[in-house]
């Protein structure tokens, strides 16, 4: 039964969230890693996959560890691990007690493997691994010449100033491919090819860090004297780096396979009707003006006035929410009494910070479904 909001309102509670920084690999880097593992992913994982982000595709979802990070200051940690430059093997030491990409891989695959965690975590870690695994086939994120992972080495390339981390980060295979993100697919499909993919799979987390530090080590530090990186220093490392996108995908792809191999599917979700979607589904639709049913966990305000209705969990881990930026309709200023509520918000579903979200500018939005 629908009933109006108006009628169930009594009386108040987000926080906004802040630019992302620039993402690893870029997003043409793990949307390609994204790619080729799901065409590699057994028919229960890719159920497992589509269940878990709600329908969202992998390649979508492979960016959300790097959107999430300023809001996530404690998952920043997470990307990377420092191990020298001149190190010829891998310590634990090296990973702090904070964390670091290795044993961030390592928590998220064991998180989505575990049948008695909820979809939100599984989820979650999903996402995370589908990011992590493309981070651990960046060089860059798995070596440190005293310079932060080649972020303090400044060099030039192409005749523009950079630093060598963002070089490896995307700035080489944006400059080949120009973002076409197809024509960079096709090409890796193509090298796949003439490649043995079942041995690519093998080995550990720590084999396949050992493995990016060294090309490292040989390629990526490999720079002149004057610091300027023109063709000459693409054309010798596009090869390991093309190798290292189609590692990561074919790896990726077996550590879901593994993960989920005794994945049984989600309950099914009671009918809706045309244009409505359960809240763990708002990701797949952004860009859709449609309503967005769930549970309201929380209700939480700014100090600056702006209020979320989180759905699924609590922030920072919410599925979506709907967001009321500097409310003039009175009414928005009392919903308080609206978690644990089912609720429906009908607007336009935007990805903001890497999060599903609808503006909420007046009471008719927002309906109570009981």
């Amino acid at each position: 039964m629908l009933l109006p909001l108006l009628s169930l309102l009594t009386l108040p509670a987000g926080a906004p969230l802040p630019e992302p920084p620039a993402p690893a690999w870029f997003a043409l880097g793990h949307r390609v890693v994204a790619r080729i593992a799901e065409r590699r992913l057994s028919p229960r994982a890719a159920t497992a996959v589509r269940e878990l982000l709600g329908g969202q595709s992998l390649a979508d979802a492979s960016v959300w560890a790097d959107q999430i990070r300023d809001r996530r200051r404690d998952t920043d940690v997470l990307h990377y691990v420092n191990i020298p430059l001149a190190a010829t093997a891998y310590d634990p030491r090296f990973c702090p007690p904070a964390g670091c990409i290795i044993s961030a891989i390592e928590q998220n695959r064991r998180v989505l493997a575990d049948s008695s965690a909820s979809a939100i975590a599984r989820g979650e870690a999903l996402r995370f691994l589908v990011h992590l695994i493309g981070d651990l086939h960046q060089p860059l994120h798995v070596a440190d010449n005293d310079d932060r992972g080649g972020n303090l080495t400044q060099v030039r390339f192409r005749g523009r100033g950079t630093n060598l981390h963002r070089v490896w980060d995307g700035e080489l295979i944006e400059t080949e491919w120009g973002g076409d993100e197809q024509r960079c697919l096709d090409h890796l499909t193509d090298r796949m090819a003439t490649l043995d993919l079942p041995a690519l799979e093998r080995g550990t987390v720590v084999e396949w860090a050992m493995e990016g530090h060294r090309i490292a080590a040989e390629a990526a530090y490999d720079i002149p004297r004057n610091r300027q990186l023109g063709t000459d220093y693409s054309e010798r490392v596009l090869p390991a780096v093309d190798l290292a996108l189609i590692e990561a995908g074919v790896r990726l792809a077996r550590v879901l396979n593994e993960a989920l191999a005794a994945y049984r599917g989600a309950p099914a979700e009671p009918a809706l009707p045309p244009g409505t979607y359960p809240d763990r589904e708002a990701a797949a639709h952004a860009g859709e003006v449609a309503t967005i049913v769930g549970t309201v966990v929380t209700v939480r305000r700014t100090p600056s006035g702006n209020t979320y209705l989180n759905f699924g969990a609590d922030y920072p881990h919410q599925t979506f929410s709907g967001a009321v930026l500097n409310p003039k309709d009175p009414g928005l200023l009392r919903l308080d009494t609206l978690a644990g509520k089912r609720v429906g918000i009908r607007g336009l579903i935007r990805i903001y910070k890497g999060q599903p979200e609808i503006l909420v500018e007046g009471l008719e939005q927002i309906t109570v479904l009981e």
